[in-house]
């Protein structure tokens, strides 16, 4: 659970627990709430990565690390994120990245607090 310390905005930087990201690299900054089309997408992604380990060396064992991997998904699944757009820098252009997520109300508080104080 995130708490005010583990999130916090100093010196042109924001902190998130251990990891520190310059406000200059940050286009837009959000708090989002998880609906259930982001859920099954993520599912669906860690069920297919997991998988394809199984189909290239064992294709038997292929279906059951899909159910693996799709259980895995359902347990850790978040239901709030907080999210930056970074601007690029090469070819890519700019990218959305998870910074934290979270599964209580205080913490999408907390999230949505720091994104009304860093949006532009």
């Amino acid at each position: 659970m995130y708490k005010e310390q583990d999130i916090y905005l100093k010196d042109n930087t924001l902190t998130v627990k251990k990891d520190v990201y310059p406000l200059s690299k940050i286009l837009t900054i959000e708090a989002k709430e998880l609906r259930l089309k982001d859920q099954l997408i993520r599912i669906l992604c860690i069920s297919l990565a997991v998988s394809a380990v199984g189909w290239a060396f064992l294709p038997i064992v292929g279906p059951v690390l899909m159910l693996i991997g799709a259980l895995f998904a359902v347990l850790t699944s978040k239901k709030y994120e907080l999210r930056a757009e970074f601007s690029g820098t090469d070819e890519s252009g700019d990218h959305w990245a998870p910074l934290a997520r979270g599964r209580r109300a205080e913490e999408f508080a907390l999230f949505k607090t720091i994104a009304e104080s860093i949006d532009r």
